[in-house]
């Protein structure tokens, strides 16, 4: 009887530790602000294909404390701002990279405004769950271009140097090089990566 009483508390423990678990796995709401957490969860890079300019990146936070993302199948959304205002090698001659010609310093932000059909990816390698079609905004040296963007989506259960249960974003578009007010031909690969976080995570 007395083992059976010091069971019961260890097995409601165990439950409660398995049903939040399980809720962080199943959440389907996320946030994308600037005050959660501290540190840079966003980053923008821009790319010659053709490797003959050196690659331009970005890294900053959400724009405001407004960010969402629904990740749910009967109604998929999004809607956030990326304000990366932070370049990796900024100091020295930049003509060398793809984005050299335009005037210095840079800031880059993409504002995401909708999301298409969610859909479900069953077994992938690097842990991708959903797939979707981002759409938005591209702003970047006075020039605003529409964009869509395929998107894969990644859970992250909270273990590791990332101690919170997250949302992972990588997506990619390409944009015409003409269109960002380069001279060179041809366009330029855009890659994004961003962390969003459930609704009930910790603000420590």
């Amino acid at each position: 009887m007395i083992l059976a009483m010091k069971i019961r508390p260890l097995f409601a423990l165990l439950l409660a530790f398995a049903c939040a678990a399980h809720a962080q796995d199943s959440a389907t709401d996320f946030r994308v602000t600037s005050a959660f957490p501290k540190y840079v969860t966003a980053d923008l890079e821009f790319r010659d294909p053709s490797g003959v300019k050196w690659p331009n990146f970005f890294y900053g936070k959400p724009a405001n404390e407004t960010g969402q993302i629904a990740l749910d199948p009967a109604k998929p959304a999004a809607a956030f701002t990326l304000l990366c205002d932070k370049m990796a090698q900024d100091k020295g001659d930049q003509s060398r990279k793809v984005l050299g010609e335009l005037p210095q310093p840079l800031t880059a932000t993409l504002t995401i405004t909708a999301m298409g059909a969610l859909e479900p990816v069953a077994k992938s390698k690097d842990k991708t769950t959903h797939t979707a079609e981002l759409a938005g905004t591209l702003e970047i040296a006075g020039r605003k271009i529409p964009v869509k963007a395929p998107t894969n989506f990644r859970r992250h259960d909270g273990k590791g140097d990332e101690k919170q249960a997250a949302l992972m974003l990588y997506g990619q578009f390409s944009v015409r090089a003409a269109d960002l007010g380069l001279k060179a031909p041809g366009e330029v690969a855009v890659r994004f990566a961003l962390t969003a976080y459930p609704q009930d995570a910790s603000r420590k």
